[in-house]
Parts: structure tokens; sequence; C-alpha cells
């Protein structure tokens, strides 16, 4: 008999650069990118304006998780749902349960049931675990 070893950890994403995943990575250098045009085409008090909340921004996309899934997911669904076409119809469906009994009152009578009793003795009781071991 063959042995063969399963994969594990397939949810977790590779690791490009240190702890980094591609896509950590990814969005770390395309903010580094953009930070160094900015530092050339602003004024230094405007480029620390401007960079700031950016980085932060870009920590958080590239950092931060919302039910297990990465931030950069959550956004791409979030458009794409607002994106995508969408169409919802409407059918009446058929009634398929049965309509309900209107809740006794107080001075209604009950009905009982009224059927013959099982008799629950110690022979029937082997004879069902013997058919069950079977």
């Amino acid at each position: 008999m063959q042995q063969f070893q399963v994969p594990q950890f397939i949810s977790r994403e590779a690791k490009l650069i240190g702890p980094f995943t591609i896509k950590q990575s990814a969005i770390l250098t395309i903010h580094g990118a953009i930070l160094f045009v900015m530092w050339f085409i602003f004024a230094p008090w405007l480029f620390f304006i401007l960079a700031i909340p950016m980085t932060l921004l870009a920590a958080l996309v590239a950092f931060t998780k919302i039910n297990g899934r990465p931030l950069l997911d959550f956004f791409g669904s979030f458009f794409s749902f607002f994106v995508s076409p969408q169409l919802y119809i409407w059918q009446k469906r058929p009634e398929t349960q049965p309509k309900r009994r209107k809740p006794a009152k107080k001075n209604d009578v009950l009905e009982a049931f009224e059927g013959p009793a099982t008799e629950v003795t110690k022979e029937k009781i082997k004879e069902l675990a013997s058919k069950l071991d079977q």
C-alpha cells in the first residue's frame, strides 16, 4: 500500500517577500511607487498631508481581513455587486402549506386520539435488538 502526502494549509497564500504575500507585496510596491511620484509633483507640506492617509489606507487594504477574507477581496465583491447587472423576478407560488386551524377557545372540547395502544414486552425488545444487531 502506497502512502501519499496530503497537502496542508492550502488556504494560505504563498509568501513572496519575507512575511508578505504576493498581494500584499504588490499593494505595498504600487503604493511606494505612487508616493515616489507624488514626492516630485507636490510641495513637501502637501505631500505629507496626502501621504499619511494614503499610507494608512494601503496598510488597511494590505493587512486587514474581514471574516477571514482580505479587505481587497471584500472591496472587489462590494463594487462588483453594484456594477454587475442584477435581475430580480418575482413569481407568486401556490400555497403548499396546509391552512392552519384556528386556535382552540376556552369552551372548545379538545379531541383525544383513540387508537390501539402498543404493548412493549421484553420479547419484542429482544427481537428488535437482534434485528438491529444484524
